[in-house]
């Protein structure tokens, strides 16, 4: 075999065997080629005959210490077996195993050399960070921790603002809403739980990924949204910017109009606003009243300003108060 075909010896004693398989695993997930005897040595081999052609072929030793003691390798044949390493200038890394503090007397020669210790469990990354390093010689790069999700922006610093100083034919687009517990969406103490201020009602309107109509209104227009075959709030799109995460799509928005009733469930159907049923899609979908595609307004509506003056002069007047 060619010299140097393994970067480490792995010498233990038999009572530590289970806890060196997991090391052994470790280090080639790692990279790197450990000789372990039960891998190497074939059955009636003589195992010094093996050991002794092992150090021809490795690179580094690991001497590991675990609470059984030395084992199998007596004190003497250890130090004939570094020895020969040292004599081939094959670095030695002792390796003291959980539970074991201190190199056995015998060989407290090897104090000398500085040491890897696994604290609590086979696991211990930072052993067998400090392991990888003494067998490569090469300090290991070690992962960068994924980034930390970005907060979300500050909300937009603007003043409360109320539907009769907004302007009618901003009043371009539904969208139906739905609280996942059954209750009502974006209510007031809803949306101050979500850190927005009651004085401006500014807070972050929700699309699913699934959604469709998330960039659809521009700064400065409205949005009805309906709930419960209720129409509930009027709402002004801030900006233009849209922020995702895994959750789906988020836009900041003002109210500017709620109803005055506390009881949502008595305020009268959408019909008797909107004069048309639109769709009711949780969550949902953004429809647009100039879009020639939204059937049901265009068979309810001829005349998109009529629409917009309409809905006006039913809400103001009723809008709501913190």
């Amino acid at each position: 075999m060619p010299e140097q075909q393994f970067d480490v010896f792995l010498a233990h004693s038999s009572k530590d065997k289970p806890l060196i398989r997991q090391i052994y695993r470790q280090l080639k997930t790692r990279g790197i080629r450990p000789w372990l005897d039960e891998e190497e040595i074939a059955p009636g081999t003589k195992f010094q005959d093996e050991i002794q052609q092992a150090i021809k072929q490795i690179k580094t030793a690991a001497i590991f210490f675990g609470k059984g003691g030395l084992g199998g390798w007596q004190a003497l044949e250890l130090k004939s077996f570094i020895s020969q390493c040292v004599e081939r200038n094959i670095p030695i890394i002792p390796v003291l195993l959980p539970g074991v503090e201190n190199i056995p007397e015998e060989l407290i020669f090897l104090q000398e050399f500085h040491a890897v210790f696994f604290k609590d469990n086979i696991e211990d990354k930072k052993a067998l960070f400090q392991l990888e390093w003494g067998i490569t010689g090469t300090r290991p790069t070690t992962p960068s921790p994924p980034p930390s999700p970005l907060p979300p922006p500050p909300s937009p610093d603007v003043n409360r603002k109320e539907l009769y100083e907004c302007e009618p034919s901003k009043l371009l687009f539904i969208k139906n809403v739905r609280d996942p517990n059954g209750g009502w969406a974006y209510t007031l103490d809803r949306i101050q739980q979500m850190g927005a201020s009651l004085e401006s009602r500014v807070f972050e309107l929700f699309w699913l990924p699934t959604s469709k109509g998330a960039r659809s209104a521009s700064k400065g227009d409205l949005m009805i949204l309906n709930q419960h075959a209720k129409v509930t709030h009027v709402v002004e799109m801030l900006d233009d910017e849209i922020r995702k995460n895994d959750a789906g799509y988020f836009r900041w928005v003002q109210i500017v109009w709620l109803p005055a009733q506390k009881d949502w469930s008595q305020l009268p159907h959408q019909r008797e606003i909107l004069g048309f049923e639109p769709p009711t899609i949780g969550g949902g979908a953004t429809y647009s009243f100039a879009s020639p595609n939204f059937g049901k307004f265009r068979a309810a509506w001829e005349n998109l300003g009529s629409f917009q003056q309409h809905v006006f002069k039913m809400l103001i007047g009723t809008e709501g108060q913190p």
